[in-house]
C-alpha cells in the first residue's frame, strides 16, 4: 500500500473504529438503563461494562441524558430494520383498493419478521428490560417508543385484521386483538428464559420459530374468522 492509498483507508479506518466505539456504549447503555433505570445507572458503569473511558461517552453523545434518548432511538432503528420491509408492504396494500385474502397475507408477513426479530436475537431479550421499564416508568424515552414502534405496530395489525374481514372503519376489537397478538411475543423476550424452560428447548433456533411461526398463523386465521362470523 503507498502512502497517499493508506492516506485514503485512515479516515474510513478512523470512521469504522468510531462506529464500533458507539454501538459498545450504545449497548451497554440499553443493559445497564434496563437493568437499573436511568438514575441508578452511572456513565462510569456503562464506561465500564463497554470497555471505553467515561469521556469517550461524552464524546460521542454529549450527555447521559442524551445517550439515553439515543438508546430509544436505536431501538426503532433495530426494530425498523427487522420488521421494516414487511410493514411498508402492508402499509402499500391499505392505501390501495383491500383484498381479504391480500390482507391476510401481509399480516402473517409482518407477524413473521416481527417473530423473527423477537425470538429469533438473544439480544431483543436484553433490549425488552429497557423497553418494560419504560412501560412502568414512563421516561422522555417512552414517548420515542411508543410513537414510532407502538402506536403504528398496533395500528397495523389493527388495520389488516379489519381489512382482511372486508370492514372499511377501523374497530375497537381490532385494535384489542392486535394488542394481544402482539403481545404473545413477550414470552420470547423478557419471558424467553421461561419459555424455554417449559418447552424443554435448549435455544431457541429454526426449528423452535418454525413451530412459533405456524401458531402464529394459526391465531391469524382464527382472529380473521372470528371476526367474519361475528
Amino acid at each position: 500500500m503507498t502512502a497517499s492509498s493508506a492516506s485514503r483507508a485512515a479516515p474510513h479506518a478512523k470512521y469504522a473504529k468510531s462506529a464500533e466505539t458507539q454501538r459498545a456504549i450504545l449497548d451497554a447503555a440499553i443493559h445497564a438503563f434496563g437493568k437499573d433505570g436511568f438514575e441508578a445507572t452511572s456513565t462510569r458503569a456503562i464506561a465500564a461494562i463497554a470497555g471505553v473511558n467515561q469521556p469517550a461517552i461524552n464524546y460521542h453523545f454529549g450527555s447521559k441524558d442524551a445517550l439515553y434518548l439515543a438508546c430509544a432511538h436505536a431501538i426503532v432503528e433495530d426494530f425498523a430494520r427487522g420488521t421494516g420491509k414487511s410493514s411498508l408492504a402492508a402499509a402499500q396494500y391499505l392505501s390501495s383498493m383491500r383484498d381479504p385474502a391480500a390482507a391476510v397475507s401481509h399480516l402473517k408477513a409482518v407477524m413473521h419478521e416481527l417473530v423473527e426479530l423477537l425470538a429469533g436475537s438473544r439480544e431483543a431479550s436484553v433490549r425488552s428490560a429497557f423497553v418494560l421499564r419504560e412501560m412502568h416508568s414512563p421516561g422522555e424515552a417512552y414517548t420515542i417508543l411508543y410513537e414510532s414502534i407502538w402506536a403504528p405496530g398496533i395500528k397495523l395489525v389493527a388495520d389488516l385484521l379489519d381489512a382482511a374481514r372486508g370492514n372499511a372503519q377501523p374497530s375497537d376489537e381490532a385494535k384489542l386483538q392486535a394488542i394481544m397478538l402482539i403481545s404473545s411475543l413477550v414470552a420470547f423476550t423478557s419471558g424467553r428464559q421461561v419459555s424455554k424452560a417449559v418447552m424443554q428447548w435448549d435455544e431457541i433456533g429454526d426449528t423452535e420459530r418454525a413451530q412459533v411461526h405456524k401458531l402464529t398463523e394459526q391465531q391469524i386465521d382464527a382472529l380473521v374468522a372470528s371476526g367474519q362470523q361475528g
